[in-house]
């Protein structure tokens, strides 16, 4: 089914459905006001699509008429991460590294531009840092959307990157790399030295090693990065650049033995 175009409006009732559940990500509950601002649609629009997503338990309606995510978003996102091969594969190895290393680690994919966190393991040495599982960051700026990005088909990374309106690319702090030259320069450089750097760029202060899980040509090949992070003063990114390697490299084995063994 199909509705009417209007310039950056979803123009299909999956692309709506899909609006107001994504406007969910990353909030609390939300007023029928609060969801109409945040998805720019309609609010008669809006409106019944709440109401029609509650009734099919999507959401959930409070007292105070906010809204939420249901039950149902909740059993098929667990459902989701329980199904993915590549997590069976990864969180073992994280655990392992966290353990061993003190560092967080954590494990992404690239999606429309945005770097998104599937996975996070804690490291007593890393302290609080500020992402967490689910949450979208541009993925130029972060080392797992960096190490992904470098071994991304030709002439699809420029798709992959969120621009400003004077052409450059989007800024979070003071060290964000925002030519797209230079940005350009670095996926080449990523691809030398096998590894990626993020010095404070998504979030001041923070630091990243990364580095891309699998070969590009594989069912598991640069589909995901894994990736460490902590206070820049704390992480030396090019002796850690090795180790990262090597637990990636372990999720890969790890990923392609459990494909061996299912066929």
């Amino acid at each position: 089914m199909r509705t009417t175009h209007k310039g950056d409006t979803p123009i299909s009732v999956v692309d709506r459905v899909s609006t107001v559940l994504e406007a969910f990500n990353g909030s609390g509950p939300m007023t029928l006001a609060q969801v109409t601002a945040r998805t720019s649609l309609p609010r008669s629009s809006v409106h019944r699509l709440l109401e029609q997503l509650t009734a099919a338990g999507w959401l959930a309606r409070s007292p105070e008429q906010t809204y939420e995510l249901g039950v149902k978003a909740y059993e098929l996102g667990q459902a989701a991460l329980n199904q993915n091969r590549l997590l069976r594969g990864a969180r073992p190895v994280m655990h392992a590294f966290a353990h061993r290393t003190g560092y967080t680690v954590q494990l992404g994919v690239v999606d429309r531009g945005d770097c998104v966190y599937l996975a996070k393991v804690n490291g007593r040495l890393s302290g609080p840092t500020p992402t967490a599982v689910g949450q979208r960051v541009p993925a130029h700026l972060t080392a797992l959307g960096k190490a992904t990005l470098a071994h991304a088909e030709p002439g699809s990374t420029n798709a992959a990157l969120h621009v400003a309106d004077d052409g450059s690319l989007v800024r979070r702090t003071a060290m964000s790399l925002t030519d797209p030259q230079l940005f350009a320069d670095e996926l080449a450089m990523i691809r030398d030295r096998g590894g990626a750097f993020d010095r404070g760029e998504a979030f001041a202060g923070i630091g990243c090693v990364g580095v891309s899980i699998g070969p590009p040509d594989h069912i598991y090949g640069n589909l995901a990065a894994l990736s460490i992070c902590a206070p820049l003063g704390t992480l030396d990114h090019r002796k850690l650049l090795g180790p990262v390697r090597i637990a990636a490299r372990e999720i890969w084995d790890r990923c392609v033995q459990a494909d061996l063994a299912a066929n």
